[in-house]
Formats: structure tokens, sequence, C-alpha cells
């Protein structure tokens, strides 16, 4: 069984980012199809998701089980582990918020594709009494029943 979650996770990620270049979201063009409301419901939970990381008061207990299933799968980044459920994603969070850190984000192109959304994005990374950092990222997310099944970041550089 896990063999067969490992391919899916594959097929579905492989599946997000060959969307992307389909889109043409390599070259800056906005993909031509038409949303359905389901679709942009799904893409406004994500970008609303994702904007509450540069909030002041972000607080990952507060906000995960808002925006991810009971069950959801996240991984923040391709080298880390995959972490299930709310509690096990907030705690994946609070490393990166220890120093009072926030990242806001800026989308560089967002789309959605039935349940899936695709996000090509610019977090920055602002730590009180240190330089901002900024980081090139492509999120790929899963939805189903209004919330986030799974979710797979992946750095650009």
């Amino acid at each position: 069984m896990q063999d067969f979650d490992a391919a899916r996770r594959g097929l579905m990620i492989g599946a997000g980012l060959a969307t992307f270049a389909a889109a043409g979201l390599a070259s800056g063009q906005a993909a031509a199809a038409p949303q359905t409301p389901a679709e942009a419901a799904n893409l406004k939970l994500v970008q609303d998701f994702v904007r509450t990381w540069g909030e002041a008061d972000f607080d990952p207990d507060k906000v995960l089980p808002v925006y991810l299933a009971a069950d959801g799968r996240v991984r923040m980044t391709q080298d880390m582990p995959w972490a299930t459920g709310p509690a096990a994603v907030a705690a994946s969070f609070k490393p990166f918020l220890k120093n009072g850190e926030r990242y806001p984000v800026t989308f560089l192109d967002v789309f959605a594709r039935g349940p899936l959304v695709a996000t090509h994005r610019i977090d920055t990374v602002l730590t009180p009494g240190k330089p901002d950092q900024s980081m090139e990222v492509y999120g790929v997310f899963l939805l189903k029943d209004g919330k986030i099944r799974e979710w797979s970041d992946y750095l650009v550089s």
C-alpha cells in the first residue's frame, strides 16, 4: 500500500509540474482555460492560506485546522518528510517561526485545474534584525471538500 501511495504522490506531483509547463507558465503566459466555480474556490482557498504566513499574528495551530483536511499531508520542501494532519503540520511550521519570522508571499502565477492548484511564488523570510531572504517556490496543492488534502513545495534554487 505504501508503494501505491508513493507512486500516486509521484504522479500527482509530476502532473502538477507538467501542467505548469503545458499552461505556459514557464514563459509567463497565462492559461486560457475558463475556471469552474469549484476551481475558483480552490484557488481562493490556497491563496488565502498562503497569505496567512505573512501575517504578524500567524499561528499554525489556529490556521492549519481551517485549511488542511484532518488527514491532509504536507511536505514543505521536496527534501522534507511528509507530515500528516493539522497538528503535525503545525509542528513542522514552528521551527520556521522560532525567531519571529514571517513569510509574506508574492504570487507570480497561480492556477487551478479541477482539484489541483499550482502556485509559482516568491516567499520572503522576514526575520527581526536580519536581512530579508527571498526564495522562488513552486507549490502543488490537491484539494477535496474545501480542504487541502496534499501540499508539496519545491524550491527553485
